[in-house]
């Protein structure tokens, strides 16, 4: 939908912080957030509600920038407004606890933990505390009492044993920090605790095999000890943000996708309409730096061509392949776009028939093929690919997903994953990774699947029918046990996407399959294991593209998927109703009406920069479909681009989580992901009927402690643009209504 936007700003201030280990935002599995979030609805209004929480979520932002007093204000307000709000509570007794206001402290902790009996936060600062006070009895059995709580964690062990450790109960203390180490191996100051146990107690060998550990850890950035700072003592140690999000989606709107008329246009003639011919993947990159979203679509015959298109700004694309010096024909697979040497540019990477081909973008305009140059073999049967930064080193690497059955005689076709060495050079490090598996033919998501700060694999197909591959920050990944697709009896996955769809801080799987059902949704349970969730049936004998979007705008992630029943293609959208399941929409927004002819990829942009979330998808036998939001820009929405300054410039691995009253959301930057696309970088959140986010917080993907959170201004509702935050440098971060 077209719509007159007025260009806006507003100022944020954005500040770094420390932890261990972990997410920060880890939600409990103690029922404290379900008791808390009940007893306010029962006691207040949704607005005063919203308010309460509001407040909350500025003073945890505001502790995190190390404004301790303006935090302990903002607490003081929540409880104002609500003073049954007990997360509050507590955490005004951590601001105090950080000040050194100890007695008031004590009270207000003592107060939370009794309201909140299983809250983790509230014992382990109830620890700290009688750390501060010397009142070993009673600190010791505050970090026993967090064990209890949440058994898996391996912070309050290493405080049991520090303390057992000084109260020379050395046994006690080794055991402690051992349960540690064996819930998460690069705990730091649990290793060091360790050697220091076994040295008092007099066992030397032990302690210098601890201490060497210890210093493997720490050197090779694996872990970071505890420090003295706020936060830098475990993860319960900071001031707590309930996730809990409303249990229902707001109204529906009327929304609908609309063709868009002539999408492909001609530079060199006149601007006059030109044919796509058939395309297999497409990915959307901001290839010249102009803010709004170009594509790049793979040829899907053998004697057609790629091409690369300018996005005109009003649903329409420019051809500017041959300008852009860009010459492939023949027929191709999927796609990725990232800036492989971190120059600001985006760059692209295609797999053709003869093997993938690196593109790297001269700024100009044009691109110059690499492929040679960079030391990367031209690997015949490439099916999928993308960019990500596995090793952490702020370099993007390049994994390539093979089909099965295609090798050279003699060689087993496998994946393939290509080390950046940030010297102008690609290495293959497949063997050492443990990720050149047998080959899958088909889509790959890296996110962080169990929140410890690495990049996983979710790679679909194989023998399995999909894997996922946990980074375990040594050389080799493990296969994560907790996904079988023959116990529900599910065909080989497609294409796979990874999101939150449920607020619970944990990235869900979404699939398509090479069978009946086509679609398959798994719910990530605290990364130990997957649940299946049920979906709608769409009577599909295979899936293929699938996407996560925001279509109306409500605050809550939807899927969109492309597949075929009885040889006719099919788009459908599925609605996140929240707790009430999730309902086919493609009737109510017209895309059962769109024709399709063998589809492949979807992928999602914002193209015409006005608020909702547009579509293109490919075909082989038929042009590529762009398919434009009309509508959905009626809920607010905020849209932001990542740019880093010390990560890959891409951003890509970034966590993004976003704070707007009750509304709880979490997004990660990632390459491609599906099935041979990649969709548009900048994050498009819907708000709902929220009329203002008040904090984002942004965890980079370099896996070092350092994340950063940006307190947004309280502006009234007003149109929105483009901010594009970076690591070093003040964002601009609107919010967007239509008017």
């Amino acid at each position: 939908m077209h719509s007159t936007q007025k260009r806006v700003a507003g100022g944020i201030f954005a500040c770094s912080l420390f932890i261990c280990c972990g997410s920060t935002l880890l939600p409990s599995s103690a029922p404290r957030g379900q008791e808390e979030a009940k007893a306010a609805r029962e006691n207040r209004t949704g607005g005063e509600l919203a308010e309460a929480y509001r407040s909350n979520t500025v003073g945890v932002a505001y502790m995190n920038q190390q404004r301790l007093a303006d935090a302990q204000k903002y607490f003081e307000q929540a409880l104002q407004i609500d003073p049954k709000f007990a997360v509050a509570r507590l955490n005004l007794g951590v601001s105090l606890l950080r000040q050194q206001k100890l007695e008031p402290a004590r009270a207000a902790l003592l107060q939370a933990a009794e309201q909140l009996p299983n809250d983790p936060y509230a014992w382990y600062n109830l620890g700290l505390l009688y750390k501060h006070l010397g009142d070993a009895k009673k600190e010791i059995a505050a970090f026993q009492h967090v064990t209890e709580i949440t058994p898996n964690e391996a912070d309050a062990y290493y405080f049991v044993g520090s303390l057992s450790t000084q109260l020379q109960k050395y046994d006690q203390a080794i055991a402690a920090f051992q349960k540690g180490l064996a819930l998460y191996p690069f705990h730091a100051s649990a290793e060091y605790g360790l050697a220091l146990a076994f040295q008092r107690k007099g066992d030397p060998a032990s302690a210098r095999e601890h201490s060497a550990r210890f210093q493997k850890i720490t050197t090779e950035h694996l872990g970071t000890p505890y420090g003295e700072g706020y936060g830098a003592q475990g993860k319960y140690s900071r001031a707590e943000l309930p996730l809990r999000s409303v249990a229902d989606v707001p109204a529906a709107i009327a929304v609908r996708f609309v063709a868009q008329a002539n999408a492909f246009v001609s530079k060199t003639a006149g601007g006059g309409s030109i044919a796509i011919g058939p395309s297999s993947g497409a990915c959307f990159f901001d290839y010249d730096g102009d803010g709004k979203p170009d594509l790049f679509l793979v040829s899907g015959t053998a004697d057609g061509s790629s091409h690369l298109l300018h996005n005109l700004s009003d649903g329409r694309f420019e051809d500017v392949t041959q300008g852009a010096g860009i010459r492939f024909t023949g027929g191709g697979l999927g796609c990725a776009a990232g800036d492989f040497d971190n120059d600001g540019k985006t760059d692209l990477a295609v797999c053709l028939s003869d093997g993938v081909r690196l593109l790297r973008n001269k700024g100009d305009g044009k691109f110059e093929d690499v492929t040679e140059a960079m030391g990367i073999r031209k690997e015949k049967n490439c099916v999928g690919v993308t960019f990500v930064d596995y090793d952490h080193d702020g370099n993007l690497d390049l994994y390539i997903t093979m089909e099965p059955g295609a090798a050279s005689p003699g060689a087993t076709p496998h994946n393939v994953l290509w080390r950046n060495n940030e010297n102008s050079r690609f290495t293959d490090v497949s063997a050492e990774t443990g990720l050149g598996i047998a080959a899958t033919g088909a889509g790959v998501v890296t996110t962080d699947f169990n929140n410890d700060r690495a990049i996983d694999f979710a790679i679909a197909g194989g023998h399995a029918g999909a894997a996922i591959y946990l980074n375990a920050r040594e050389p080799k990944f493990t296969a994560f046990a907790g996904i079988d697709f023959s116990k529900e009896k599910l065909p080989p996955a497609v294409g796979v996407v990874g999101f939150d769809f449920n607020k619970d801080g944990w990235m869900d799987l979404a699939f398509t399959h090479a069978g009946a059902p086509g679609i398959s949704l798994w719910r990530n349970v605290e990364g130990r294991r997957l649940e299946r969730v049920a979906l709608p049936d769409f009577g599909w004998d295979k899936g293929w593209g699938i996407a996560t979007l925001d279509y109306d705008n409500d605050g809550w992630l939807d899927l969109v998927a492309v597949g075929e029943s009885n040889g006719t293609g099919e788009l459908r959208l599925l609605r996140n109703l929240g707790s009430k399941g999730w309902a086919d929409v493609a009737k109510d927004t017209h895309l059962d009406a769109v024709k399709l002819n063998q589809p492949r990829a979807i992928v999602v942009a914002d193209i015409d920069g006005n608020g909702d979330a547009d579509l293109v998808v490919t075909q082989l036998g038929g042009g590529p479909v762009v398919l434009r939001n009309e509508g959905g820009n009626r809920y607010n929405w905020w849209s932001f681009d990542l740019k880093s300054l010390n990560d890959n410039k891409s951003a890509i691995g970034t966590k993004v989580e976003i704070y707007a009253g009750t509304l709880y959301q979490k997004w990660e930057v990632v390459g491609a992901s599906g099935y041979l696309g990649q969709s548009a970088p900048p994050i498009l959140a819907g708000l709902g009927t929220e009329r203002r986010a008040e904090v984002v917080r942004l965890l980079w993907p370099t896996g070092d402690p350092e994340d950063t959170w940006v307190v947004l201004p309280s502006p009234e509702p007003r149109s929105g643009v483009t901010g594009r935050p970076t690591r070093t440098s003040t964002p601009t971060l609107p919010i967007g209504k239509r008017h």
